[in-house]
């Protein structure tokens, strides 16, 4: 009964604009589907809100680049890029950060394909939902990553040293409902990166991993 009221109260939430801007400083005009962030991206937010870094790329930004656009506010002088794979994503987030002000860059990019610089900090919100298929769902590729929710981490995990400057970090949210933590230490292992701080929230079932370039 509990968790069908938490659920219950939680879409409310994660659809009010209101309650948007109270937890992120985001005005919300116009949008694309309904739901306005997720429990990942509050555990991302977290770690966001105490680190500054002169060059920030935000990947897989959504409708919004609410994280992009939440770290500007708070790092006036920092570059950010947010990158999403759907173009109509990608123009609502533009479109909506003119709204609120901020001067961040926004590009259409499947992963890293049209990105072309390093940067200090980087972070992601993947897809980790097993796949199925779901004919409700338009935007597959922000929900679903193959059987075991994986898919998508893993490359990015392959691709995304190479996008990182000497001492740059990621911050990579996933929620364990879905993906099981272990199951992430190993991925995160197996691709060349250290596990330097692992990030939670009380009653929220996603954790942010801060990972780094393996010294080894």
């Amino acid at each position: 009964m509990f968790g069908k009221v938490y659920l219950f109260i939680l879409n409310i939430l994660r659809s009010s604009k209101l309650f948007t801007y109270f937890l992120w400083g985001i005005k919300i005009d116009k949008y694309c589907h309904t739901t306005f962030w997720d429990l990942t991206s509050l555990v991302i937010k977290k770690e966001l809100s105490i680190i500054k870094e002169e060059k920030y790329l935000d990947m897989g930004c959504g409708q919004f680049a609410i994280l992009g656009q939440f770290y500007k506010k708070r790092n006036v002088n920092s570059k950010i890029v947010s990158v999403d794979i759907y173009d109509d994503l990608v123009e609502n987030s533009f479109n909506n950060s003119k709204i609120n002000k901020n001067d961040i860059q926004i590009i259409q990019s499947n992963l890293f394909d049209n990105v072309n610089e390093k940067f200090d900090l980087i972070s992601f919100n993947p897809p980790y939902v097993p796949q199925k298929k779901d004919d409700k769902v338009k935007y597959t590729k922000i929900r679903y990553s193959a059987n075991d929710g994986t898919e998508t981490m893993s490359l990015f995990l392959g691709k995304a040293k190479n996008f990182l400057s000497n001492d740059g970090k990621i911050i990579l949210g996933v929620n364990s409902y879905y993906v099981d933590k272990e199951k992430c230490l190993s991925l995160i292992k197996e691709y060349g990166y250290d596990i330097k701080k692992i990030t939670k929230i009380l009653l929220n079932s996603s954790i942010a991993f801060t990972i780094q370039k393996s010294t080894k």
